[in-house]
């Protein structure tokens, strides 16, 4: 009996030494972490603590030492000398990145969270528990006072299904810190100790001052800069334009078409202005001289002349100079001439009767008196530019060189033989105003005014009025005005007055410089 009590006795004892063994060589030892079996479930929201005691730290081995045994040909640095010193910076301290690696692999608890650790696992507080900061937006972001998708057709499948977001979740929670947020607002509005205007809008980066490593070197000044023997760069002094020159070139037409069965009849035309006007003016100390060249001229289709299929409506050509002497602010002493004839042959409609020809007539007046001038700038494209001519010893002499239409241009007749004479001497005053008045880049407007009289024999005035709106830099629209009296020209009964009028709206390129 106790033979066997003994065995017994054995054969428990032999198993509790196998079952502590093969428990043992189940358990696997890395460092100080030991992993446990696999039954155990280790729960993902837990962080593995580290807990390292200054001996534990004490103990890691020293970085310099295991780079030493590493590298066998590793020596101690040796001692700068004077001159090397000079170059360093002193006050700087900087540690290799192979040893700040190190030191971070050792330092960082991050290595510790496993690869499926997301970022709010790791945030310990929920944002709505954070400091609660005032936005500002009073109003529900889902106000709204009309429904614009009322308006929008539906159809009977609209409501067989209903769609459902992936984040539904996501905005459950986000609606619910929302709620929170809004209660604070309304009821405990003295919670609110920050403002989005009280954080900071940008980063701002250190500046690093560094020293300079020049300031040890043994480099001295031994004498001042002397700049009295160096001269001033010259002074660039532009070239002064005595000489000023301007241009400007119109050409416009307007065209009109009228079928033969048209219910109130007329007739087709077509009508073609040009105008051109070149300025070269001269300005130094008192003396000034302003010289003006224009030619402008009308030609347009005459369906009822039998004889010719086109006629000149408007033709001038002047040349205008006027050379002033300063006598006191804006006032000139002047003299004063301008040419004026005509350039095309223009007949009266089914004659052969000339009422003008080149040169036939053309008149000179010349003039003394004084001139006012004025120039004022508002903007950099709203200007005004007045001048006024005020000759009141004047002269005109007029001649034509060919046989024509003497009565309309106030030639007068020999008392002996009853014939227009050809000439014409005239002596009186002349007024004679230019207006130029840019009211923008694309609206001017351009006057002018002449009035010549004999003092009760003879009286002539034009009043031209020229308004241009500018489409672009190279077209343009013009309504052209011109005014005339002369009491020269004897009445018909087809001309019972004494003025004369020229109207004038077309569109076409002009150009100006």
């Amino acid at each position: 009996m106790m033979m066997k009590r003994h065995g017994v006795y054995a054969l428990l004892l032999l198993l509790l030494i196998g079952g502590s063994a093969y428990s043992q060589e189940n358990q696997l030892v890395t460092g100080t972490i030991v992993q446990r079996p696999a039954q155990q479930v280790v729960s993902d929201d837990t962080i593995p603590a580290i807990n390292l005691d200054e001996e534990e730290l004490d103990n890691i081995v020293d970085i310099r030492k295991q780079f030493e045994k590493q590298n066998k040909t590793y020596s101690a640095p040796l001692a700068p000398s004077t001159n090397l010193l000079r170059f360093l910076k002193k006050d700087e301290l900087e540690i290799s990145d192979e040893a700040m690696y190190w030191a971070r692999l050792v330092r960082d608890a991050s290595t510790a969270f496993d690869n499926t650790m997301t970022f709010r696992d790791t945030v310990i507080v929920n944002p709505l528990f954070m400091p609660i900061v005032f936005r500002g937006d009073y109003l529900p972001k889902d106000l709204i006072f009309y429904n614009f998708d009322s308006l929008k057709e539906r159809t009977p499948y609209d409501n067989l299904y209903r769609t459902d977001s992936i984040f539904k979740d996501m905005e459950r929670n986000k609606q619910f810190e929302e709620m929170a947020y809004k209660y604070v607002q309304n009821n405990y509005p003295t919670y609110f100790r920050y403002s989005e205007r009280d954080l900071p809008n940008e980063v701002i980066k250190p500046k690093f001052i560094k020293k300079n490593i020049y300031e040890d070197l043994p480099i001295k000044v031994e004498a001042d800069a002397n700049f009295e023997d160096v001269d001033a760069p010259a002074r660039f002094i532009p070239e002064r334009r005595y000489w000023v020159s301007a241009f400007e070139s119109a050409l416009q037409f307007s065209q009109n078409y009228v079928s033969e069965n048209w219910y109130k009849g007329g007739s087709s035309n077509l009508n073609l202005f040009t105008k051109n006007n070149l300025r070269y003016d001269y300005k130094k100390d008192k003396v000034q001289v302003t010289n003006e060249l224009e030619f402008k001229a009308s030609v347009y289709t005459a369906p009822k002349d039998t004889l010719r299929n086109y006629k000149i409506g408007d033709d001038v050509l002047r040349i205008h100079s006027n050379i002033g002497y300063e006598a006191f602010s804006k006032w000139y002493y002047t003299f004063d001439a301008e040419f004026k004839t005509q350039f095309f042959t223009n007949y009266q409609e089914n004659q052969d009767i000339k009422q003008a020809a080149f040169l036939s007539p053309f008149s000179l007046n010349l003039g003394l008196g004084m001139k006012y001038e004025l120039e004022k700038v508002f903007s950099k494209h709203k200007k005004i530019k007045f001048s006024t001519n005020l000759a009141p010893f004047s002269y005109t002499y007029m001649y034509s060189r060919q046989e024509i239409d003497y009565s309309r241009h106030g030639f007068k007749k020999n008392e002996e033989t009853g014939e227009f004479n050809n000439k014409l001497s005239q002596i009186g005053s002349t007024i004679r105003a230019d207006l130029a008045f840019d009211f923008n880049r694309n609206v001017s407007w351009q006057s002018r005014l002449y009035f010549f009289t004999t003092y009760g024999d003879h009286t002539i005035g034009e009043f031209e009025n020229t308004l241009v709106l500018a489409i672009s830099r190279f077209f343009s629209t013009r309504i052209y005005f011109h005014l005339r009296y002369d009491d020269g020209v004897e009445k018909t009964e087809d001309n019972k007055s004494y003025f004369q009028l020229n109207e004038l709206l077309s569109f076409g390129f002009n150009y100006k410089w």
